[in-house]
């Protein structure tokens, strides 16, 4: 059985209010060479799409585009990522874009968006996967490539299973466990008070 995504198709975007677990909206962008974005268009062909809110003068952005960058030249192939500017047009977009060499999509888009999404700050990730449901809502710039692999391949997965993650990106995240041994209890309490405090250890 093979599910498409189930966007909203006949709401719209900047009335809306919409969090993590509700389904998208559909919506199209033009970036500013003349290309028309539509996000159930591109929902045919890639897995999950990275809806990145963004403005020209964010210094988080620009900390954060690089390694977004990075990231997108590897899965590029499975994930969109669009990056969207509530506050600037498509001339500054466009030059942002050039002057940092960025490859992935950028648009300006209209400031109601960000109200759509609660943004707060910048820059602010949402995160929209191959059912059309939202399932990361991720405020704050990203700065290393481990939180973005992660997500994205379990996002890619052939055996998806949809994870609502309420706590951000961070909820995708593949934990390492220490290669450690824990010591024993009665090794611990000598260790602190030459065994005078009786200490047990509960793995």
């Amino acid at each position: 059985i093979v599910l498409e995504s189930g966007l909203v198709t006949d709401g719209d975007l900047a009335s809306a209010t919409l969090a993590v677990g509700d389904v998208m909206y559909d919506f199209t962008v033009n970036t500013p060479d003349g290309t028309e974005i539509k996000l159930s268009e591109v929902l045919k062909t890639k897995k999950a799409v990275l809806l990145n809110f963004w403005y020209t003068t964010c210094s988080w952005c620009l900390e954060e585009f690089p390694i977004m960058n990075e990231v997108y030249a590897e899965y590029k192939d499975d994930i969109e990522i669009i990056a969207i500017d509530p506050l600037d047009d498509n001339n500054a977009v466009k030059a942002f874009q050039a002057q940092h060499g960025l490859d992935f999509p950028m648009a300006s888009c209209p400031s109601s968006w960000a109200n759509t999404f609660s943004v707060t700050g910048y820059p602010t990730s949402v995160i929209i996967d191959r059912y059309g449901t939202i399932c990361v809502i991720e405020a704050g710039a990203i700065t290393s490539k481990r939180p973005f692999v992660s997500a994205f391949e379990h996002l890619i997965a052939e055996d998806y299973e949809q994870k609502i993650c309420y706590n951000g990106i961070s909820d995708l995240v593949d934990r390492i466990k220490p290669n450690k041994t824990m010591p024993e209890s009665d090794e611990i309490a000598e260790a602190i008070n030459k065994g005078e405090i009786e200490i047990t250890y509960r793995p």
